[in-house]
């Protein structure tokens, strides 16, 4: 199929597809006679794998790791859930530095923050 069937059917843009082309992170697509780009299924699946890896908080680099593991069919469901734990772990570390943040943010607003005196 032609980009403009795979961004419809991805919701992608043509320059995010080609840029996840250039990043390898899915095939090179074949070619027709007049050179525009055909992708097949079972690129547009991965297409839908890299989108919902982002949407759960993956890196591009580790949503390249992963590709690269399924492509040679080494990624077990045990191996995708230990992933999906290390980023769920990563996820509430994170959410405890800006909860943190937050209450920083809380207190300088009520006029508790220590160089309030120095403000002018």
């Amino acid at each position: 199929m032609k980009t403009k069937q795979v961004t419809q059917l991805t919701g992608l843009t043509k320059d995010t597809i080609r840029f996840y082309e250039k990043e390898q992170l899915i095939p090179p697509p074949s070619r027709d006679v007049n050179g525009y780009r055909i992708y097949s299924e079972k690129t547009v699946e991965q297409l839908n794998m890299i989108t919902m890896a982002k949407n759960l908080g993956f890196t591009l680099k580790e949503i390249k790791d992963l590709t690269q593991l399924l492509g040679k069919n080494n990624l077990t469901q045990q191996a995708m859930a230990a992933k999906l734990i290390e980023k769920s772990k990563e996820i509430d570390a994170k959410i405890t530095e800006l909860t943190n943040i937050k209450t920083l943010i809380d207190h300088a607003l009520k006029g508790m923050c220590e160089y309030k005196d120095k403000l002018s």
